[in-house]
């Protein structure tokens, strides 16, 4: 079914409504068993989110028919989500930086440090 869904992608030009919902329901599934959440839906989301995208930006590009389609949206997410998890010591689940450089004064030098963004909830609310 996948293999045909593909070949039919291709001919059209864009993802047929089966291959998505393949593409989904991998996606989902891969984001539960393979990578540690610790519970917490909204990463599992951003997960699916991003690996789903990208796989549908992807995939006609780098699918040759005969070749396993398949395997290859299985690659494409494994490989999205395990980038998107390297990337959260730099940027929060939304992409937005939460590290960067502070230049601190130490035995009189100027010294640039790498430092975690931390959110001050107090200067939020009033701003």
């Amino acid at each position: 079914m996948v293999e045909r869904e593909a070949i039919l992608s291709l001919e059209q030009g864009r993802l047929t409504e089966p291959l998505g919902s393949f593409i989904l329901q991998r996606s989902i599934e891969i984001a539960g068993s393979a990578f540690v959440t610790n519970g917490n839906e909204e990463l599992k989301q951003a997960l699916i989110d991003a690996a789903v995208m990208r796989t549908c930006e992807k995939f006609l590009y780098y699918y040759v028919e005969g070749k396993s389609a398949a395997n290859l949206v299985i690659s494409i997410i494994y490989s999205t989500m395990t980038n998107r998890i390297v990337a959260l010591n730099h940027s929060d689940v939304y992409g937005h930086n939460i590290k960067g450089y502070v230049v601190c004064i130490e035995n009189g030098e100027r010294v640039t440090k790498l430092t975690r963004y931390i959110k001050d909830s107090y200067l939020s609310e009033r701003l």
